[in-house]
């Protein structure tokens, strides 16, 4: 008797679960909809252990594949120029002077240093460099960019006779022509400054030139003229320095 009491109440909800389920929504008729977002939004353990590999995963990959955020770069070039000489309106005899340059970059995203040194044994000068440099467009050294300097260039005489302290902004804009070749330009206009041998003495430099490259090497040869006015004793004296760059970089 007992037994088919249970039976007769539980024919029935079988009976209706079946009916439910071959209506077509696929849908358990225990199942409602507020108990289904429920399911949804519930926290598991195994879900979050999925979750973990996952990020893992996506982490290493972005590791791998995203560049690095610092860059490095040195490099060295030759410079060959005429060095005329005015004074008081009154023009000397042209040397043709050559001299040595190494430069080291190093840069974190947009913001980087730079130091440089010239020797210049045939003038008699050495030149110590230390630039800032704030990167406004582009994402690299090997990469067409708009860059903004300030720095300070110490030109030295190698008899001790003078030194040159300037400060001067500058600004360097680069562009890819094709994948592997491009131009470049730098500008710099040094601050006057006040010195015993020279006088009152300013001047700015202008680069600009062709590179092409090859993975981290470049190779590039630039147009190069720095011109420098002095006053002393009423003496008016131009030193205009013309000719070309050429070196290596290597970028990392």
């Amino acid at each position: 008797m007992k037994t088919l009491f249970l039976t007769l109440l539980i024919l029935p909800l079988v009976t209706f679960a079946q009916t439910k389920n071959s209506s077509g929504t696929g849908k358990a008729w225990l199942m409602s909809t507020s108990s289904e977002a429920k399911a949804a939004k519930r926290f598991s353990l195994q879900e979050w252990l999925e979750n973990k590999d996952r990020r893992g995963m996506m982490d290493l990959w972005l590791n791998i594949n995203t560049p690095t955020p610092y860059e490095f770069m040195i490099g060295g070039s030759l410079l060959q120029y005429d060095n005329l000489q005015t004074t008081n309106n009154v023009i000397g005899l042209s040397q043709h002077i050559k001299s040595y340059e190494g430069e080291v970059h190093a840069y974190a995203n947009i913001v980087g240093i730079t130091a440089l040194y010239q020797n210049n044994n045939e003038e008699g000068f050495n030149d110590v460099t230390g630039q800032f440099n704030l990167r406004l467009f582009g994402s690299s050294t090997q990469s067409t960019h708009i860059t903004l300097h300030y720095g300070l260039r110490t030109r030295m005489a190698t008899n001790g006779s003078y030194r040159l302290n300037q400060l001067y902004p500058g600004i360097t804009l680069q562009i890819y022509l094709m994948k592997l070749f491009g131009v470049y330009g730098n500008y710099r206009m040094y601050s006057p400054v006040t010195e015993t041998f020279y006088g009152d003495t300013s001047a700015d430099e202008l680069n600009a030139g062709l590179f092409i490259e090859y993975g981290i090497l470049r190779v590039f040869g630039n147009y190069y003229n720095e011109r420098q006015n002095s006053k002393l004793n009423n003496i008016t004296t131009n030193i205009d320095r013309k000719g070309t760059k050429v070196g290596l970089q290597f970028h990392f």
